[in-house]
């Protein structure tokens, strides 16, 4: 807390806020998110090409006792430029044709991101690709908070709209 008493405290307010905002509304319905519990993770990725690659955040659930079912991502880079890269592409179902899309979303300062953990394939691009690696201002923020479910039978629901996307990103 004495590092960084202002994540902390927006730590707090989200987990406290946002499951009961978010329960009952049609996106999440059933999804019965939980204040309870939750992990966090502030991550850097460092100019010069640094990038996660593709993955699901809660990839087998039960299985392991994962119980996280929201990402929530606050991106911390208020000098965010378009070319300095570090987007994190979403894939999703095209509605025409049921093909795989992405969607690209850049860290600017301040954007909050929230997906279903348990479902949504996604992967971070080269940050700063052409930056120098000790260039401490191309450092890309990304505060990830996840917030579980109580309600088990939502984690990788074969009702979910969602469900399948994981087999069309890992073929």
């Amino acid at each position: 807390y004495g590092t960084a008493p202002d994540l902390v405290t927006y730590m707090a307010v989200l987990l406290g806020t946002l499951p009961p905002a978010l329960n009952g509304q049609p996106a999440t319905a059933g999804a019965a998110l939980s204040a309870a519990a939750f992990n966090a993770k502030l991550a850097v990725t460092s100019p010069g090409g640094s990038k996660y690659p593709l993955h699901i955040d809660n990839p087998q659930g039960l299985a392991v006792g994962d119980t996280r079912k929201l990402t929530c991502i606050l991106y911390l880079n208020p000098d965010y430029k378009e070319d300095d890269g570090g987007e994190l592409r979403i894939f999703l179902k095209s509605k025409e044709d049921d093909k795989l899309e992405t969607i690209d979303l850049t860290p600017e300062g301040g954007r909050i991101l929230m997906f279903f953990s348990d479902e949504i394939p996604h992967e971070v691009l080269a940050t700063a690709p052409n930056g120098a690696k000790d260039d401490a201002s191309l450092d890309r923020y990304a505060l990830t908070v996840w917030i579980p479910t109580t309600n088990v039978a939502a984690l990788h629901n074969e009702s979910s709209q969602f469900y399948d996307l994981k087999d069309l990103a890992f073929p």
